[in-house]
């Protein structure tokens, strides 16, 4: 018997999911105050997490029972998953991620302001667009989630890329030398509590069954 560990991959649970809805963003937690001349200063009151729900198409009886099972197990304290976003799940200009290959890229600088890094390792001539996601492991087990704000980054023939702009910014812990993944980069999430619907069954279909997620740093 093969007992399931958290977070479950890819494979086991959300890359085979029918997702016929996705939301996927990672809004700032901010609050907004007003001063007297009436400019508005905004503050950072917790961390820039992925956050979306997902919404799955019509299921017959045999394709519901993964998805419902899984969910009734990720609802329990400490359970986790990688998700990704299905609608760009490798870079624009590699979209089966066919030009990568095996190939590893790795971050090459962390200039001082966290929204800005290079890699190197890349295929010669390799090109990011602009909301191409790119994803590590740091720190003992977390995940960071990133995509790319300029236009595009074009790899050197030595594999390595110009500095370039990145959202949301780097957390600390984060060292050169990690490797980078750029086809199907995820995070770790949770359901969040009560957003399970299960949706509604006639003869043999179910429709309707859908979640809410939110990062885990942890």
């Amino acid at each position: 018997m093969t007992v399931l560990t958290f977070p479950l991959a890819l494979d086991t649970f959300f890359a085979s999911l029918m997702v016929s809805e996705i939301t996927f963003d990672a809004p700032p937690q901010m609050e907004l105050s007003q001063t007297g001349g009436g400019e508005q200063l905004g503050a950072e009151i917790g961390p820039q997490l992925w956050t979306g729900t997902v919404r799955l198409g019509i299921l017959t009886r045999m394709e519901l029972s993964m998805p419902d099972v899984l969910l009734d197990l990720l609802r329990r304290p400490g359970a986790s998953f990688l998700a990704f976003d299905t609608r760009r799940p490798a870079p624009l200009a590699d979209p089966v991620g066919a030009i990568l290959g095996a190939t590893v890229p790795t971050i090459a600088t962390l200039p001082s302001d966290p929204r800005e890094i290079s890699l190197t390792g890349l295929p010669a001539g390799y090109v990011l667009s602009r909301g191409d996601y790119l994803g590590w492991s740091y720190d003992s087990g977390r995940r960071a989630l990133h995509r790319v704000v300029d236009v595009t980054v074009t790899a050197s023939g030595a594999g390595l890329s110009p500095v370039f702009e990145i959202t949301p910014p780097i957390r600390p812990g984060v060292t050169t030398g990690t490797g980078v993944t750029l086809v199907r980069a995820a995070c770790k999430a949770k359901i969040k509590p009560g957003s399970v619907t299960k949706g509604s069954s006639r003869k043999t279909i179910t429709e309707g069954l859908s979640f809410d997620f939110v990062q885990t740093l942890r």
